[in-house]
């Protein structure tokens, strides 16, 4: 939308609705029509929205009237009907490659990425609904490209250099283009719990075999059995190889 634009420094700051602040690039000035009107729309630029947003200094410079009874909106004397974009778009914030990435086969990389938010009316939404102050966010295990899978991973509260765990469970090096997405991200939420007697001390083996069970138990079930028979031996693998090291 900014291309061929020029990009200027700015000082100033934006944060999502939970406070999550948003690098900016810059601001600009684009060119834009309303009816057969040409204007220039004066905005922020980032990389971590995917979709403009008007604000209030610019619907009270273009006069913008919104009448509920006829569904419409007016902006600078042109009326635009209003539509609903309904559920399409279920994500309140998902994560995309920062970098082009090329993953060697059966291995697993750790690549940087960039949340990019949705709605703010949902996501501060989420907020006020939210009855403790945590502001975790995880990916969900699933494929993203034949043979290619995304860890379940807990996110460090940031908007850029966010590391997430892919796994290439083939036999060949798969190669991701910047800005891929990766998926979108969950919210979690807190919660306390007593332990009546003291958790019985497991060996290893057993805690390895079962962290890995439960990463397995949250693999897509769309992901074909071959690739998670193949993820189950990477992952016990490297598992193996870092309890060698700390030994």
């Amino acid at each position: 939308m900014v291309k061929g634009c020029r990009i200027l420094p700015t000082n100033q700051k934006i944060s999502a609705a939970n406070g999550t602040d948003i690098p900016l690039l810059g601001y600009t000035t684009v060119p834009a029509k309303i009816g057969k009107r040409r204007i220039e729309v004066k905005g922020f630029v980032t990389e971590h929205i995917d979709m403009p947003y008007l604000g209030i200094d610019f619907l009270t410079d273009y006069d913008a009237k919104w009448d509920f009874k006829k569904r419409e909106v007016t902006i600078a004397g042109v009326s635009h009907p209003l539509l609903s974009r309904g559920s399409s778009q279920a994500w309140i914030r998902r994560i995309v490659l920062s970098d082009d990435v090329t993953i060697p086969p059966m291995s697993q990389m750790n690549v940087g990425t960039k949340v990019i938010f949705g709605s703010p009316s949902v996501e501060r939404q989420l907020c006020d609904q939210s009855d403790d102050d945590m502001n975790v966010w995880t990916t969900d295990s699933h494929e993203i490209a034949r043979g290619v899978l995304v860890a379940r991973t807990i996110l460090p509260d940031r908007a850029s250099e966010v590391p997430v765990q892919l796994f290439n469970v083939t036999d060949r090096p798969v190669a991701l283009k910047s800005r891929a997405v990766l998926g979108n991200l969950e919210r979690l939420h807190a919660y306390s719990a007593q332990s009546p007697s003291p958790p019985r001390q497991q060996a290893p083996a057993d805690v390895e075999n079962q962290i890995v069970d439960e990463m397995m138990n949250k693999v897509d079930p769309s992901v074909p059995d071959e690739y998670k028979v193949k993820l189950r031996q990477l992952l016990l693998r490297n598992s193996a190889a870092r309890m060698a090291r700390k030994g």
